[in-house]
């Protein structure tokens, strides 16, 4: 009976492992909606979230390691895991409060999507799961390995008394646990390093006329009661079901968040019925006017491919962001001055530090 307690609780502690370390890989892929949903909080900067972003990935899979590896399980892994859980509990109630039990919690990235609720009741079991390990005792059986190292240099003085195998595993034990800190703080960076290192990848600035009014010239689009042809605005054509039209949606959201005053316009083609409902639940950007452009036109507006997000004077294209490139700051000093970032500039990644 003993023995399968201790397999039974092994087996919890590794699988659990796992998860954490699983958990954490796939949220770097994308990293842009752990980012951003941090500034969407008011909790970080444009500087701040990436580094937050990182620094929980690494912590979440540095304790997967820890728990793997049986390392300080009871002194500091477990009690390390629960803080993290009931952390990430807390916040989950406070977003239910806030803006209900919507979208994708991002617990598990945007491979398994998760309400804010059902991430709560994902928590529990595992916390569950950390009191089993906890109160059910189990240790390795170390002595099957040093027997076995033992009958391979029986003759040699590789190891030969208690006190030599104990500091084997010591030194073992603590290599493991200085490689998971490194490997903690530095692998998020190196699978996905932040765009700050890409400051120069931009787009390009842009001069042509748009014709958007064109159209509006299709009966079945409703013109919006600003006139897209005069003034300053930025449009972004996307199509519904794009990834990564959702991504620079949500980005567009989060900025628009931070500065009502700025002049977005999303212009969207798709199959409503089909993928509107997930576009805004990922975007959240239902705040941002837009508009449904399915005619086959679109596709002149967008050069083949999606996103593209204009910035308009008088109808005048004179910037063409990207996702990683499309700055508050910037913006900001476009409306205010009509100064437009050229190709060769420095990319003010930071936006502000607010």
């Amino acid at each position: 009976m003993k023995i399968l307690k201790e397999f039974f609780a092994h087996s919890l502690r590794i699988l659990l492992g796992a998860l954490f370390i699983f958990s954490g890989y796939i949220k770097l892929y994308p990293i842009e909606p752990f980012e951003l949903n941090f500034i969407d909080l008011g909790v970080a900067n444009w500087w701040t979230a990436p580094v937050i972003a990182r620094a929980i990935i690494g912590f979440e899979m540095f304790l997967g390691v820890m728990l793997i590896f049986d390392l300080k399980t009871k002194r500091f892994t477990i009690p390390a895991t629960f803080g993290v859980l009931i952390f990430f509990t807390l916040y989950l109630v406070y977003q239910i409060i806030t803006t209900g039990n919507q979208g994708n919690c991002g617990c598990f990235g945007t491979y398994l999507e998760m309400t804010p609720l059902e991430s709560i009741f994902k928590n529990i079991g595992l916390l569950s799961i950390l009191i089993v390990i906890q109160f059910i005792p189990a240790t390795y059986d170390y002595d099957f390995l040093k027997k076995k190292i033992l009958s391979i240099e029986s003759d040699q003085a590789f190891i030969t008394t208690d006190s030599k195998w104990n500091f084997l595993r010591k030194k073992l034990a603590s290599l493991i646990l200085v490689l998971s800190i490194i490997g903690g703080i530095s692998v998020p960076y190196i699978l996905n390093p932040p765009d700050a290192l890409f400051y120069n990848h931009r787009a390009g600035a842009v001069n042509f006329p748009l014709r958007i009014n064109d159209i509006f010239k299709d009966t079945s689009v409703t013109k919006p009661p600003v006139d897209l042809e005069k003034g300053r605005h930025i449009v972004a054509f996307m199509s519904l079901s794009c990834f990564h039209c959702q991504m620079t949606a949500l980005k567009i959201h989060t900025i628009q968040k931070r500065n009502p005053d700025f002049p977005f316009f999303l212009i969207l083609n798709g199959d409503t019925a089909r993928y509107k409902k997930k576009f805004f639940e990922f975007s959240k950007a239902q705040n941002i006017p837009h508009l449904y452009y399915n005619s086959g036109d679109f596709f002149s507006y967008v050069g083949g491919s999606v996103p593209k997000v204009y910035w308009l004077q008088n109808d005048t294209v004179k910037y063409h962001s990207l996702y990683s490139d499309l700055n508050e700051n910037e913006i900001r000093l476009w409306l205010e001055k009509g100064i437009v970032p050229s190709q060769g500039d420095t990319l003010m990644v930071g936006n502000d530090s607010n």
